[in-house]
């Protein structure tokens, strides 16, 4: 197979996931378009420099994280995004949509968290990788993964338990109040 076809066949087989994995880093649909859109020209640009192609999954991903990183250290910041209340505050002024809600929570949640223990979280459950494989690809001890990663989901949980509460208050808040206006004159 020529460069070219490679090339075609890593953007249709990773194109997506890595994609995802941007969009869980940054928070941001157009900042992971960019980034993810970056790789992908990184990547044409030194694809003779993949040794193996049985790795060129986990070349592309270290290509985006570097370019994730010189976007952290670029920007200094983070994009504006909702917090958690105003993301509810969106959503409720609506219908309640809960899964719509759920996933800007844990979005929210995951913009939280350090990048140092953001990462390997995502590429163990979002990406699927053993916790040695990200060892290796960070370069830290496995014993330092596993620790983020427990951190990690401490965080989240407490987060997302936060979130929980507070976006079933405001849901019964707005069910309540429709129910009132519905119910005005009500049966006799």
């Amino acid at each position: 197979m020529n460069n070219k076809d490679f090339y075609q066949n890593l953007v249709s087989e990773y194109s997506d996931e890595i994609y995802r994995y941007a969009y869980r880093q940054c928070g941001n649909e157009a900042l992971a378009e960019d980034l993810v859109s970056e790789t992908y020209t990184e990547a044409w640009k030194s694809l003779d420099n993949l040794r193996k192609r049985e790795s060129a999954r986990a070349w592309l991903f270290q290509i985006f994280r570097h370019r994730f990183y010189r976007w952290l250290d670029r920007d200094k910041k983070r994009p504006d995004r909702y917090s958690s209340n105003e993301a509810l505050d969106v959503v409720i002024g609506g219908e309640l949509d809960e899964e719509y809600a759920m996933r800007e929570s844990l979005q929210s949640a995951l913009d939280l968290l350090e990048v140092r223990f953001r990462e390997p979280f995502l590429m163990v459950f979002l990406q699927g990788h053993s916790c040695k494989e990200v060892a290796e690809q960070l370069d830290i001890p496995l014993g330092t993964v596993l620790s983020r990663i427990y951190r990690a989901r401490q965080h989240l949980k407490l987060s997302l338990k936060d979130f929980a509460h507070i976006g079933l208050a405001k849901a019964d808040s707005v069910k309540g109040s429709t129910q009132k206006k519905t119910n005005v004159g009500g049966d006799l």
